[in-house]
């Protein structure tokens, strides 16, 4: 249908078309809300017969093809936007909205062209509420239970639709101005003024949130410009029109309870000491946090991250860095002292830059005389916090998997010491636990052996304390996949490492050390561990479990090969995978 640009309206018409409008706003509005409160009914009533938790020890053909759906859907194939199943939910959403903007408009241009921005304004409500970092109280946490990191991919999907409104709404403004000859006197008008300041506040918006700029210039440009933006855009769109303040209103409320949850739930731990140092032949920086025990990250799930914070400068806005490690240090005065190890590369960011300067030896008695209102960390957060608790009091009779690449293995290494401790607790017959079932297998790729030592010797610490605790056996392979003349020598250093373990222990080759100078086969790795399980227990199906964190084509490697026997055997897998940084992902 032509649409028109030269109608003529009584009165009558011009409050029909208002309403319509406004109906379709608020139909736009609503939609995300129904959405929820079908996800909550779907998680509560239907999912739970669909996929139990304690599968049959022959599953129906209709489970086997929801697993394999089910699997299809989580599997990322635009990094941007995450899983499969975000796309289409988006791309539905979106011919949904179309179709509320489209209803009704006859041939009438105007009405055409206002719907775009009014149901593009109505659903910024709801994307600022996928932009809150802290999802304590949102309400796609509680009808979801996905967290921030999860939820970030569907606001950035979600921007893009809400972007692709707002321009459609400008464009067609301005081509009815031209083509009518209003925008010499149009252009001075302020609601015009402030309707082209706003699209352009959204336009810088989307042009720095392209993953080039958020990887490059994370902290600089887009951390920055969606702050002060997202806050300077509310007042802008509030006088625009009227008709929209209702959904504006609600984005004004939302942006400040959102700023106001975060300063009054923060997890903020104040450091007490700070032992920076830059691990040799690598650009790795190994950070010792010391911290009071009664503290939130006295006792951390593994997996978790921290934020560093530089009271009165910038350690970056956000930097996140992964929890490796946290054991008991001295007594000072009263208080029992934790220390917190983390081990970041130094990628050239305000973070990672910070601390690599302040462990030249130079800088070192500056580090040391950081006083306890300088240096804060605010966590522990993550989503291992949800998923793992209810791991660890499993059964954990079936295969695990968990591979890292580089400093990937700061997330994988306490989950997998944490698994071993799991196995090692007696069932309620007494036997131990790991006894029977599959095998936990960890597998670490790294480009040198200086960039795994540190790994190696934490690792070798842990397993020493275990000794005693009757740990299961211990099951590491470590593929160093650059090869040089010190890779070698680093290569016979490895065995050392390795046979002072199998000393403690009296077994051999509890730590594997693979100079091989490229990337393993993951396949046989990948067959090896899944068939490694005993008969599963007769109240499930044999299933698996797969940890992973490093670079984005080495997870999308292994999860193609996992994916195999889930298609052609329908095998059942929990898979968690962890993407650090917003601006990497």
């Amino acid at each position: 249908m032509a649409y028109s640009m030269a109608l003529t309206l009584t009165a009558s018409e011009l409050e029909e078309r208002r309403h319509q409008l406004n109906r379709a706003g608020f139909h736009a509005w609503l939609s995300p809300i129904v959405l929820m409160v079908a996800t909550y009914l779907y998680r509560r009533c239907f999912r739970p017969a669909l996929f139990p938790s304690k599968s049959p020890s022959s599953p129906s053909p209709v489970q086997l093809s929801l697993r394999r759906a089910a699997w299809i859907l989580q599997t990322t194939y635009i990094p941007e936007f995450g899983p499969l199943w975000i796309q289409l939910l988006g791309l539905m959403y979106a011919a949904w909205l179309l179709y509320l903007t489209f209803r009704n408009t006859g041939d009438d241009y105007m009405h055409l062209t206002k719907a775009f921005g009014h149901v593009a304004i109505s659903q910024l409500p709801v994307h600022y509420l996928l932009a809150l970092k802290d999802t304590t109280y949102s309400p796609f946490r509680w009808a979801t239970s996905l967290t921030h990191e999860r939820l970030n991919p569907v606001h950035r999907l979600f921007g893009r639709i809400v972007h692709g409104f707002l321009a459609a709404h400008a464009v067609l403004y301005l081509r009815f101005f031209v083509t009518m000859g209003l925008l010499p006197k149009r252009i001075k008008d302020p609601d015009v003024r402030c309707g082209i300041l706003a699209f352009w506040m959204f336009n810088f918006l989307g042009l720095l949130s392209i993953p080039a700029v958020r990887r490059r210039m994370y902290h600089v440009l887009f951390y920055r410009s969606h702050v002060l933006l997202s806050g300077f855009v509310i007042p802008v769109l509030w006088a625009h029109v009227p008709y929209t303040r209702l959904y504006v209103a609600q984005v004004a409320a939302i942006w400040a309870l959102g700023g106001w949850a975060r300063r009054s739930t923060r997890r903020t731990t104040t450091v007490q000491a700070l032992r920076p140092e830059n691990i040799p032949g690598t650009e790795l920086v190994r950070v010792t946090f010391v911290v009071n025990r009664a503290s939130a990250l006295g006792r951390p799930t593994p997996g978790q991250h921290v934020y560093v914070r530089r009271v009165g400068g910038m350690v970056g806005p956000k930097t996140p860095f992964s929890i490796a490690d946290v054991q008991s240090s001295v007594r000072r005065g009263e208080g029992q002292l934790m220390e917190v190890l983390v081990v970041l590369s130094n990628t050239g960011g305000p973070g990672t830059s910070f601390f690599a300067s302040l462990s030249m030896p130079a800088l070192k008695e500056e580090a040391a005389a950081m006083t306890t209102h300088e240096i804060q960390l605010e966590g522990p957060y993550g989503e291992a916090s949800v998923y793992l608790a209810p791991i660890l009091r499993s059964g954990l009779d079936t295969p695990v998997l968990l591979v890292a690449g580089g400093v990937g293995a700061t997330y994988v290494l306490p989950i997998y010491t944490a698994l071993l401790k799991a196995r090692r607790r007696p069932h309620a017959d007494g036997d131990a636990r790991g006894r029977r079932g599959g095998r936990i297998k960890m597998v670490w790729l790294v480009k040198t052996h200086a960039d795994a030592q540190w790994g190696i010797d934490l690792l070798a610490s842990r397993l020493a304390e275990g000794e005693a605790e009757g740990l299961p056996e211990p099951d590491v392979d470590v593929y160093i996949t650059t090869v040089s003349s010190s890779s070698s020598t680093a290569g016979r250093d490895d065995s050392v490492v390795a046979s002072r373990v199998s000393m403690r222990k009296k077994k051999e080759d509890i730590i594997h050390v693979h100079p091989l100078g490229h990337r393993p086969s993951l396949g046989s790795i990948v067959d090896e561990v899944l068939n490694s399980s005993s008969s599963p227990p007769p109240d499930r199906d044999d299933e698996a479990t797969v940890f992973v964190c490093g670079p984005r084509t080495l997870s999308r490697d292994l999860r193609a090969l996992v994916g195999r026997r889930v298609l052609s055997e329908g095998r059942k897998v929990r898979w968690f995978e962890e993407v650090f940084g917003f601006g990497g992902s």
